[in-house]
């Protein structure tokens, strides 16, 4: 038989080619859109379309891997990850940082896509200078700091946000360091340095410090140490711009809910608090509750509620500094990937549950333990309160970190 070549691939009869994707593993049939167009275009009308739901980037010290929860199976990577630590994803793509200490992109199906980033040490600031002194250390002097050696930076406390435009082939990049946090630095494509956002000096009182981020887009959403949202844009030439709303003014102060559902505070282990933006831009306060395990469960019970800004507060509100947020009780037809801290359509046909919280962990962003957190890939219905945990998965792969992803 003739082996057929490039072009002839592409004009496979539709309906040939439809029978060979519906036989192929979710894996490939990503690898499979990616052959040409009508491959694509085919793709999309197969009935393997359950492959589209949300899926979870899996990693070890010293390996990495997908886990499909429709099929509970794993998928291992070819690709060598020995010492590289994912610390965010947009879509089909993540930000990595190797052993070297080394930021890049990396596309989760196509082996060959990775994307080179600036050396940390290339930020550009009037404020700050990075300076490389060992593969795990860096050295950041300040201007006008009286500690003439400098601080040291480890890179286990890298923190950074990752958002890609595949239609348009650009993305954005921030990052910081969780001790001190001075600054955060960004680079967009096309970019060989890193420019800085002050995160202390030169900044208000209440918008200084973070304790969560996400990045939409252009636009930076800080929720700050005071519980107050900083909205930047860094779509700007020359640097960020400060387009915080009145609305993000007042901080989230969360009432405690009237329905405990009979589990009292001191079943309460950790309260988290995470920041979150929907599709049509509103800012919710994800608030993250694990309960001790009751003597019939053997794992800890975990419970989510969402809040968002009261925008007409009352005046004596806003004076003594109360119940300015309310609780929203549903995401509507969304879901919520609280890793990448946005929503996304839902549509149970495709397995993406509305209505519901993917969660791997609470400090994906800001750390305040000297521990980070073992992973607890999650999925909470916010209107049946039910949590669905995968046990199987341990028996398959022992993550050391984990991310919730949508495939695009």
């Amino acid at each position: 038989m003739e082996t057929p070549n490039s072009g002839s691939w592409s004009e496979l009869p539709m309906d040939i080619l439809r029978f060979l994707l519906e036989r192929l593993s979710f894996v490939d049939i990503h690898r499979a859109k990616m052959v040409c167009r009508n491959w694509y275009l085919c793709s999309k009308q197969t009935v393997r379309k359950r492959s589209e739901s949300p899926l979870v980037m899996l990693s070890s010290e010293d390996d990495c891997a997908l886990f499909n929860p429709e099929e509970d199976r794993v998928y291992k990577t070819k690709r060598d990850f020995s010492g590289t630590r994912f610390l965010a994803n947009s879509g089909n793509w993540f930000l990595a940082l190797d052993s070297g200490s080394n930021l890049y992109i990396e596309h989760a199906f196509r082996e060959k896509k990775r994307i080179n980033l600036p050396p940390l040490e290339s930020i550009k600031s009037e404020l700050f200078s990075l300076k490389r002194v060992g593969e795990k250390e860096f050295n950041e002097r300040r201007v006008g700091c009286f500690l003439e050696k400098g601080f040291s930076q480890m890179v286990k406390d890298l923190r950074g946000l990752l958002w890609v435009d595949e239609g348009k082939e650009e993305y954005t990049v921030a990052w910081f360091f969780v001790k001190g946090a001075e600054y955060i630095a960004f680079c967009k494509k096309g970019e060989d340095y890193y420019r800085t956002v002050p995160t202390r000096k030169g900044v208000h009182f209440m918008s200084q410090g973070i304790s969560d981020m996400v990045l939409r887009g252009d636009f930076l959403y800080v929720y700050t140490t005071r519980r107050y949202v900083r909205l930047l844009d860094l779509s700007g030439q020359e640097g960020f711009r400060e387009v915080t709303k009145r609305s993000f003014i007042l901080p989230f102060l969360p009432a405690s809910p009237q329905n405990w559902d009979e589990i009292t505070y001191a079943d309460r282990l950790k309260v988290s608090y995470n920041i979150a933006v929907t599709r049509s831009g509103d800012v919710l306060l994800v608030e993250s509750i694990l309960f001790k395990a009751s003597r019939s469960e053997i794992l800890p019970r975990r419970m989510f509620h969402l809040y968002k800004t009261d925008p007409n507060p009352d005046s004596d509100d806003i004076l003594y500094g109360e119940n300015l947020s309310f609780e929203v009780h549903s995401l509507g037809d969304e879901a919520l990937l609280l890793d990448s801290g946005i929503t996304v359509p839902a549509d149970p046909t495709l397995g993406i549950e509305p209505n519901s919280i993917y969660f791997t962990r609470h400090d994906r962003v800001r750390n305040f333990v000297q521990e980070p957190s073992c992973p607890d890939i999650c999925v909470f219905n916010l209107a049946t309160k039910k949590l669905t945990r995968f046990p199987n998965l341990s028996c398959f792969f022992k993550p050391k970190d984990a991310l919730w992803f949508l495939p695009s």
